[in-house]
């Protein structure tokens, strides 16, 4: 039995390929010469052998492929699969020349696709809604600025305003030669409901008219040479400072200051005494 294409070498399948290719080119020239003289008709051709007969058909290379066709053509019978050969580093082709099919592979479903948010289709009602958040946002901010400025211009408008000399208000009360001396006796302000005296340090002091106690007018008196409460009984140096009595703290008094030359007393702000317990001129009680 002749060997198969399949097993020969690269060389000689070539060989044996081109001997092939040359018997069918042989056969068709003297078929078209038989057809031209017109006397015979074209002769059969040859029986082929057995050997060439059992060769399976090989696959010509990609370079020829009418050739490959051909040769496919005349192989009639079926050939066994040859056992693959390797030439030249590729693998030999199968059986009848056909490729081997590929197994078919297990298709993975493909992962679900997440939409996607288009910004430019969405743009128009998105812009929208900010423009109308920040509309919202700023007449909310107008209004309130509005009603603040309104609370503040009302407050302003009640808020109290007293002229100098009434009380409340600020009292101008001269230059600072004019304060009685430390010795006299407490000048009385009823406009300003304080009494101006000099403490022993030399300082000017405006003592509130009303007694810690409950609000009642205590006054000066000179024989005792102190301030005293008729309701309840409550006692305080010339300084304002608490001696003794149910008064919980001592005398409460106002600001003074200096402004342009004059001492000036704000009936406005009362600064309040300091605590009975904490009085230097406190009596205790036997």
């Amino acid at each position: 039995m002749a060997e198969k294409i399949s097993d020969l070498s690269g060389a000689e399948r070539e060989k044996r390929i081109a001997e092939l290719k040359q018997r069918m080119q042989n056969a068709a020239k003297r078929a078209q010469a038989q057809h031209k003289e017109g006397d015979q008709p074209a002769a059969a051709p040859r029986p082929k052998p057995a050997a060439e007969e059992a060769a399976p058909a090989v696959e010509t290379p990609a370079a020829e492929p009418v050739s490959e066709a051909t040769v496919v053509a005349e192989e009639t019978a079926p050939a066994p699969k040859p056992k693959p050969a390797r030439t030249e580093g590729k693998a030999a082709p199968a059986g009848n020349g056909a490729a081997p099919k590929p197994s078919p592979e297990r298709k993975r479903p493909a992962p679900a696709a997440v939409p996607k948010v288009d910004a430019e289709s969405q743009g128009p009602s998105q812009q929208e809604m900010n423009r109308r958040e920040f509309l919202t946002y700023a007449w909310g901010g107008a209004l309130g600025l509005l009603g603040l400025q309104a609370a503040v211009g009302s407050f302003l408008y009640m808020y109290p305003r007293f002229r100098a000399g009434e009380f409340g208000g600020k009292f101008f009360l001269g230059p600072e030669s004019a304060m009685p001396d430390p010795s006299a006796a407490p000048l009385p302000d009823t406009n300003g409901k304080f009494w101006l005296v000099t403490t022993q340090e030399g300082e000017p002091r405006a003592l509130y008219m009303v007694c810690t106690h409950l609000g009642c007018l205590y006054k000066w008196e000179a024989s005792n040479g102190r301030f005293e409460c008729p309701c309840h009984g409550s006692k305080f140096t010339r300084d304002g400072d608490y001696i003794e009595g149910p008064a919980p703290r001592s005398l409460d008094h106002f600001e003074i200051s200096v402004e342009e030359g004059q001492v000036v007393v704000d009936t406005g702000r009362k600064n309040l005494g300091a605590p009975a317990g904490e009085s230097p001129a406190r009596v205790e009680p036997v």
